[in-house]
């Protein structure tokens, strides 16, 4: 009722500051995102870099900026306006600092007690991560389901397609039961990884109960006027293998021209007990986008084709039982449109995002001499196509976000093979099986988001409805279909005690709808065969979450409670082997996270995190899966003018004594990774990393079938900008 009744509410223009943002090196941030710290609102430049904040805010202020594409920049503080004329403010890039920002990402609606951590591209270089979930190594409450690189993020004990996964525009989405795990994804193509941990389904509807990953593709800038080339190399021991990647930026049609490509191969890694068979993968790819001003915003368009070929998932008997993705196919269209308007009306955002995929699993059985006797496959191809409309008004001291977006999967096809080898080990196809002839899934949502301050309290409310619907067509369900509508929404309210710390209490409501192979396909499955069940109901939420945070210029810390349940919970459970699905009751997941980040001098800077969690279903209060353990983490680094670089990163894990049905205990552990990097110009900068340092011998997840993880690996990288 609250939001109902703001909407109405006239807008009255009270004044107006008109600054030009610019880039550390002159040139302007055409298209760039502005949240005003302490204020409602969420600008867009201009071509020219030019945004008017209105009403005015209070001198002096901090601006969080993102530029056209999404990258975070540093936040700036804004002490002085000319007076009727153009003020310029200068932004630098956030480079290798993690920041700890709460809510204030410039392009995300979130809801206001969300968690926000903003990795730039920098730091992924500096601690060469590999992989998605690499990359959360450093993030309270992150974890991983599955050992090497097919291992699945999630966040806040809630992987297995709870938590959402966006690479630039669009979702990523695969029909593993264990939850997208983008293994195609070549980190060394990103700029920045945003880590949201919290309720998301006001803005992006079902699947994202845990948070949101999205990964941003490196761009070009709207305004290119010199043609540039970037690239890197590496190679390691331990985990051996090599890799490398390029991309070239040129003016083009009045904006900027990126084109690149990547390739990395890997091979089996050595634990501290010996060599972990199937660990092996391999990528490639290549990529292109234009970014430019037009009709006085900024438009973008880009393009993904990313291949994994041979990805192991090592068990302890991967000798002889062996699985793999000898495949795994992405290509990825998405196009993006987004522009100020002066009147009460401040901004409008369009975006389309395609994806065609393609993903084969193999289970091979060998003999004692390692010839194939079976091998048992599954080969599921896809379409998913999304798109997103957003606008932005002022009401007052308020802000209003209404907008309309749609998801959906077509095309499904999924063949389930069986194959037997020969006595000169050959293998024969003995079975075929169309598991899924076509299936389609279709998500459509209308939202709105308000925020204000009444008195000395902050109000912010969301609302969304969702229209889902599934439908099969042949296959081993034969002809189904379902449909349903779905309310999500957040109220939170917020106090600033004192200067420079808020605290936001919030309450949350959402929804995942089950995939179409959790209903409609029959076969193997990463674990185990499966068979799906067509009269799955969709997962509901209710989630209450309290956000303190508190932040100086040299420092800042974050702290988070949660109590989380899940109604109509979906669970694989085991019969004679076999696995089928169910609804199951209701679950509880519970626990606090710590975050800070301060700056040491002026090239250092240090990162802590802690976390707690517990998980359980209410039903019978039997442990979950995939909570993760208590732990610690910490992030030492020194950037220094003079070419110098280091990074010291410390990860601590307590023992894991309550596992879930498919777990078992691990052990607490602590490891330790160091870089150290000599910037010789901007074209040569050379780096050696080490990770487990000591050689730590600890399980890669707590999978009852988890392997250990990698020990002692060095990796020698080069790379620059010419």
């Amino acid at each position: 009722k609250l939001i109902l009744v703001l909407v109405v509410v006239v807008a009255v223009p009270v004044g107006a500051f008109d600054l030009q943002l610019v880039g550390i090196d002159g040139a302007v941030l055409a298209g760039a995102h502005v949240i005003v710290v302490g204020e409602v609102g969420n600008w867009v430049a201009d071509g020219k870099g030019v945004l008017s904040l209105d009403p005015e805010p209070e001198i002096p202020f901090v601006l969080v900026v993102a530029r056209a594409d999404g990258v975070a920049l540093k936040p700036v503080t804004v002490d002085e306006i000319l007076p009727g004329g153009l003020t310029i403010v200068t932004v630098d890039a956030v480079g290798g600092t993690v920041t700890v920002v709460g809510a204030d990402v410039p392009d995300l609606e979130l809801p206001p007690a969300a968690a926000a951590t903003l990795m730039g591209g920098s730091d992924l270089k500096q601690r060469g991560v590999t992989s998605l979930v690499e990359v959360l190594e450093t993030i309270p409450g992150a974890e991983q389901s599955g050992e090497g690189q097919s291992a699945v993020p999630g966040l806040r004990g809630l992987p297995k397609h709870r938590t959402l996964i966006l690479l630039d525009d669009g979702r990523v989405v695969t029909e593993r039961r264990a939850g997208p795990s983008a293994t195609f994804l070549d980190p060394d193509t990103l700029d920045e990884v945003e880590v949201v941990r919290g309720p998301g389904s006001v803005a992006y509807g079902s699947g994202a109960f845990g948070g949101i990953i999205r990964a941003r593709s490196r761009m070009p800038q709207p305004i290119t006027e010199e043609t540039s080339v970037r690239y890197s190399l590496r190679g390691a021991q331990g985990t051996p293998g090599w890799g490398a990647a390029a991309d070239v930026m040129t003016p083009l049609g009045g904006g900027g021209l990126l084109v690149g490509a990547h390739i990395r191969d890997y091979g089996d890694y050595s634990s501290p007990e010996g060599t972990v068979y199937d660990s092996r993968w391999e990528t490639w790819g290549a990529r292109a986008a234009w970014q430019g001003v037009v009709g006085g915003g900024v438009l973008r368009a880009g393009w993904r084709s990313d291949r994994a070929r041979d990805v192991g998932k090592p068990n302890p008997d991967s000798r002889t039982k062996r699985r793999s993705y000898p495949l795994e196919d992405s290509d990825r269209l998405n196009l993006g449109f987004e522009r100020p308007f002066s009147g009460p009306w401040q901004r409008v955002s369009m975006s389309v995002a395609w994806d065609r995929y393609r993903l084969v699993l193999d289970k091979d059985r060998l003999d004692d001499e390692l010839r194939p006797t079976q091998r048992d496959r599954s080969d599921i191809e896809a379409n998913d196509l999304s798109f997103r409309i957003e606008s932005e008004r002022s009401l007052l001291a308020a802000r209003l976000v209404v907008g309309i977006d749609g998801s959906g999967r077509y095309g499904l096809h999924a063949i389930s093979t069986s194959y037997r080898g020969d006595d000169g080990g050959e293998l024969e196809e003995v079975f075929r099986e169309t598991a899924v002839d076509s299936a389609q899934s279709e998500d459509y949502g209308l939202f709105a988001a308000l925020s204000g301050d009444v008195g000395v309290f902050r109000f912010t409310g969301g609302v969304r409805t969702d229209f889902v619907r599934s439908s099969n067509s042949g296959g081993t369900f034969g002809d189904a279909s379902t449909s349903d509508s779905a309310v999500s929404g957040y109220f939170g309210v917020g106090l600033d005690p004192v200067p420079d710390l808020n605290i936001t209490l919030q309450v949350a409501r959402g929804f995942r709808d089950p995939l179409l192979s959790d209903r409609y396909f029959r076969g193997e499955s990463g674990r185990g065969f499966i068979t799906g069940n067509p009269d799955l109901r969709a997962e509901t939420s209710k989630q209450v979450d309290l956000a303190v945070h508190y932040r100086t210029e040299k420092w800042q810390w974050a702290g988070y409670a949660f109590l989380y349940r899940i109604q109509d919970l979906i669970e694989r459970y085991q019969v004679e082997g076999d696995y089928f699905f169910r609804n199951r009751g209701e679950a509880e997941i519970s626990g606090v996270e710590f975050e800070a980040a301060f700056s040491l001098w002026d090239s250092a800077s240090l990162i802590l995190g802690a976390w707690w969690l517990d998980g359980e279903v209410l039903d019978d209060g039997s442990a979950m899966d995939d909570i993760p353990a208590p732990g610690l983490s910490l992030v030492l680094r020194d950037e220094r003018s003079t070419g110098l670089r280091w990074m010291v990163r410390g990860a601590a894990s307590a023992r894991d004594d309550r596992p879930g049905p498919s777990e078992l205990e691990v052990p607490s552990y602590f490891m330790m990774d160091a870089a150290v990097g000599w910037s010789f110009s901007e074209a040569f900068q050379l780096q050696l990393l080490a990770r487990n340092l000591f050689d730590r011998a600890y399980p890669g997840s707590a999978d009852e079938d988890a392997v250990l993880a990698p020990g002692r690996s060095l990796t020698l990288s080069l790379r620059g900008r010419l």
